[in-house]
């Protein structure tokens, strides 16, 4: 049952495809042609240039992780990047674009948060409180617009050059490397995601993040006064809001 699951997750032609053959050796010169320029540039250390360096061929595997409390337990789907050739550098973007996600005032960072923002709340006679929750989101995700998302905050930050050595442009270029050589395996066929990220690599929560804070920042400062949400909580794709 499983397994069936997976491949009708996979027939879905919109968002994978089946790859004629393994495209790690070349996804992997590209990497180290990348890396191998920023030590030449000096915006990275010989130690750095060293862990960043993919040193496997291993291929990232893809598994499903059932929706218990949904019908039909649908299957999750996370790609397991672990050892893979782009994992540390993934690690290492994720690092410096982390900060700048939870900073709207719509953010929650866990239960406690919500608790703590819900405590002194009250509705009035004609609000109701709802929530809502993006289906799919990782798989939805548009990589092109949510990478201008992540550029304009760059460019707006103050505090880059803290985290590192790395340019606006340098960043983009590895996280759209990241975002466009998403491949996996599953019973010895090789896929591509032609859409939306990858839920287990270390950028996909920030990006997905980042671009949910863009949308819904856009949504509540264009809606109109009579119908604006007096209330609105997110964590990633879990909405909780007052509405009238």
């Amino acid at each position: 049952t499983y397994e069936e699951k997976m491949l009708n997750m996979l027939a879905d032609t919109n968002t994978y495809r089946i790859l004629p053959s393994d495209p790690t050796d070349k996804y992997k010169r590209e990497l180290v042609k990348k890396l191998e320029r920023l030590r030449k540039e000096e915006k990275i250390t010989e130690d750095q240039l060293k862990y960043l360096k993919p040193t496997s061929d291993y291929i990232p595997r893809i598994y499903g992780t059932p929706k218990i409390h949904k019908e039909g337990a649908p299957l999750r789907p996370i790609v397991d990047y672990t050892g893979s050739i782009t994992y540390t550098v993934a690690r290492s973007v994720a690092d410096i674009l982390y900060p700048m996600m939870g900073q709207t005032k719509h953010h929650v960072k866990n239960y406690k948060d919500l608790v703590k923002e819900l405590k002194d709340k009250e509705l009035k006679d004609d609000e109701q409180l709802v929530s809502f929750d993006v289906v799919s989101l990782f798989t939805k995700v548009p990589i092109a617009e949510a990478i201008q998302v992540v550029r304009k905050k760059l460019e707006r930050g103050t505090k880059l050059s803290t985290r590192t050595n790395l340019s606006v442009d340098e960043i983009i270029d590895l996280l759209e490397f990241l975002c466009n050589t998403t491949y996996f395996i599953f019973k010895g066929t090789i896929y591509e995601q032609k859409f939306g990220t990858a839920m287990g690599s270390p950028v996909s929560l920030i990006l997905a993040n980042l671009f949910m804070e863009d949308l819904e920042q856009t949504a509540l400062r264009t809606c109109p006064p009579d119908i604006k949400p007096p209330f609105w909580k997110r964590y990633v794709d879990d909405v909780l809001s007052a509405v009238k």
